[in-house]
């Protein structure tokens, strides 16, 4: 606390915090509780004569006796009387930051969380991840926006809290990362393909009619469509569509076929038994070594130590973890 110990400017329309020895709105805080000098200055375990030389330059800063005798006993005066509850608010408050930090409980914890994800990501982690947090956290509200290419400087500007996105290199220093999952492509047709019951060989994977997810602000070439450059080969793209969600749509209803991460293409899409919401597809290796990727959560280093978002971040990994 500052030990200036010079006095208000009359002329100045509000003295300003910063001049005042802080030290004095505990001995005001005390005398003004106790009505007492000599019990103030036990509270606050000073001698009653350093109590009278603060109470001096209380008077003296706040231009009010505060105390007044009557008798034995000391009274308060209307000014001293409408500062005792906003004084003891706030020193309560300055406490409350010396307390130890009470353990998290999930089932009582209230706020918002305000993340991003790919659609990717929703798929593969975030739509089971918001049903576990909302059975486990009911009292939590969740709010999810898609990750643009502007999400790291969101991120660092406090706007978003949590990012689940592909591994893009280097963060930034203020940004902090864990992998969630190492994901690797499978390729999808209709249950009744053709090509369902054969071996996906590279020459019928690039005879194949293809839909080709492109993400909205994504690259215009697909990592599929480089990797058989490289070989000298190329495919026929039928569709392209900014959503995987589509893409298996209409896969799941034509002759065409899509490569998507694993995750997507999972055996519970894969199973064989479809659904108006979701058809039967069948999941393929694909004829050619894809290089996967890495899905990532994405922090600020000011959350680190947070009991509710280390508790986030942990139930994001044990869904992987399962």
């Amino acid at each position: 606390m500052s030990m200036n110990h010079s006095r208000p400017n009359r002329a100045s329309a509000e003295p300003r915090l910063e001049q005042m020895n802080l030290n004095l709105l505990l001995a005001l805080h005390w005398l003004l509780v106790e009505r007492s000098v000599t019990r103030a200055a036990v509270r606050l375990g000073v001698t009653q004569s350093a109590m009278s030389r603060s109470l001096g330059q209380l008077r003296e800063w706040f231009d009010d006796p505060l105390l007044v005798p009557a008798g034995r006993k000391m009274l308060l005066t209307a000014r001293a009387t409408g500062l005792r509850e906003p004084l003891t608010a706030s020193l309560d408050g300055l406490r409350g930051l010396f307390r130890p930090p009470q353990a998290f409980d999930p089932a009582t914890a209230t706020g918002s969380v305000r993340m991003a994800a790919t659609e990717h990501a929703l798929g593969a982690v975030v739509h089971e991840f918001v049903g576990r947090l909302t059975r486990r956290a009911p009292l939590l509200a969740v709010q999810i926006e898609p990750a643009g290419r502007d999400v790291f400087s969101q991120l660092a500007a406090g706007r978003l809290e949590l990012l689940v996105v592909p591994k893009v290199g280097r963060l930034p220093e203020e940004l902090r990362a864990a992998d969630l999952l190492h994901e690797r492509f499978r390729s999808i047709v209709r249950q009744d393909h053709p090509v369902a019951q054969r071996k996906l060989t590279l020459r019928r994977f690039c005879a194949l009619q293809h839909v080709v997810v492109y993400p909205l602000g994504g690259d215009a070439d697909s990592l599929v469509s480089r990797v058989l450059t490289q070989r000298g080969l190329e495919r026929t793209i039928a569709v392209r569509v900014p959503y995987f969600e589509s893409a298996m749509r209409i896969v799941a209803e034509t002759d065409y076929i899509a490569t998507i991460p694993a995750a997507l293409g999972n055996p519970a899409a894969c199973s064989g038994t479809g659904s108006r919401r979701r058809p039967a597809l069948v999941c393929l290796e694909p004829p050619v070594a894809i290089p996967g990727f890495v899905l990532q959560a994405v922090w600020h280093r000011r959350h680190d130590d947070d009991p509710l978002q280390r508790w986030l971040r942990d139930l994001l990994q044990s869904i992987l973890d399962k």
